[in-house]
């Protein structure tokens, strides 16, 4: 699950105790205690609800909710149990780094890189060495979290973004848009037309 969010949204109080969390040093994925896996991803899942339920109550009271959502899963996250211990990281301390590289790379070239090999290139390591470092750290492979990652962004543009699929698809570099619509419906089980149809009528 990807959560992208402006670091102003957090009250000063959050943002201070979470201050760890967001340094440059810090690492850029963390994997939860298992007793507090469930949670967090039942607030995330909370936090989606809240996004698409923009229009049902008043402005302020939704922007508010989003906020407490994020702050509340962002400070069980930074907390939770071995998560910042040394013991927590031992022994796949190089692994999650490679990883943390690997997500860097990701979020700036999503939409014109789609192979392991261009990661494992622009990272200096090994396609197995990603591939470990991937399955260490989120049990998927490498083309797993980027198909993820660009299906997050088709979503977000299909949604609201004004964009149809054939502009959807040359941003995230499908040479066909009827690739893209079967990459959409493989991973959605909808079309991007049906899918685009859907969050209009829920979203009124």
């Amino acid at each position: 699950m990807f959560i992208l969010f402006e670091p102003d949204v957090l009250t000063s109080d959050a943002a201070r105790l979470l201050a760890p969390l967001t340094a440059h040093e810090a690492p850029a994925v963390l994997s939860p205690h298992s007793d507090d896996a469930a949670w967090l991803r039942q607030t995330g899942l909370q936090l989606l609800d809240e996004h698409r339920a923009l229009g049902r109550r008043r402005l302020d009271v939704h922007h508010a909710l989003r906020r407490s959502l994020l702050e509340s899963l962002l400070l069980r996250l930074a907390n939770s149990p071995d998560v910042t211990s040394t013991g927590a990281l031992a022994g796949g301390t190089g692994r999650r780094d490679t990883y943390a590289r690997f997500v860097d790379a990701l979020e700036l070239h999503f939409r014109e890189l789609h192979r392991a090999a261009d990661y494992a290139g622009l990272l200096g390591c090994s396609v197995r060495t990603l591939s470990r470092a991937a399955r260490d750290t989120t049990g998927k492979g490498v083309r797993e979290v980027i198909d993820e990652r660009r299906l997050l962004e088709a979503r977000r543009l299909l949604r609201g973004g004004g964009w149809d699929a054939r502009a959807v698809a040359v941003h995230l570099g499908f040479t066909d848009p009827a690739n893209f619509g079967r990459f959409f419906r493989g991973h959605t089980g909808l079309t991007p037309a049906a899918f685009t149809a859907r969050e209009t009528r829920t979203g009124m």
